[in-house]
């Protein structure tokens, strides 16, 4: 066997060095990373899963069906019941709904809470919503059965 000069050996192109030199250990070419649109949704998910737990309970699903029980029980005999238990877990809602049906619930203090909460939403509320809000308003103001409620009716009225 007769050694070969350089110039008779077969040289790799370009393309054959960059390969090998992006191959791993094993001579396995390295994967690429995820794709952008892969990764912005992971991105998404985890930034959701913070925002939820800064926010508490309210983020969990548990407080939408919850809210949903809320406006289905309105009117019934388990309504009472539920709105306690709502209230010591969850507190005042923040949904404009929920708190609409809240002003029927018979504890004088929680609707004090609840009409000081809507006057808080009012000015960002629909013209509609404001109209229902204050007709709302005059109703309690003449024929609630707490005096704070008839008086805190009137005030929040005066001031809208």
């Amino acid at each position: 066997m007769t050694p070969k000069d350089d110039d008779d050996r077969e040289r790799p192109s370009w393309r054959e060095i960059d390969q090998r030199r992006d191959r791993g250990q094993h001579g396995t070419p390295k994967k690429p990373g995820p794709p952008k649109k892969v990764a912005e949704k992971v991105r998404q998910q985890a930034l959701a899963q913070a925002e939820a737990l800064f926010k508490g309970k309210r983020a969990r699903p548990e407080y939408q069906k919850d809210l949903r029980q809320l406006e289905a029980l309105h009117g019934t005999k388990k309504f009472t019941v539920f709105v306690k238990n709502f209230l010591q877990e969850y507190g005042l809602p923040e949904e404009w709904g929920g708190l609409t049906r809240l002003l029927d619930y018979p504890d004088g203090e929680v609707v004090v809470r609840v009409l000081e909460a809507m006057a808080r939403q009012a000015g960002a509320r629909s013209r509609v919503e404001q109209q229902g809000f204050k007709g709302r308003l005059q109703v309690m103001a003449l024929t609630s059965p707490y005096e704070e409620v008839r008086l805190r009716s009137d005030e929040i009225l005066s001031d809208l």
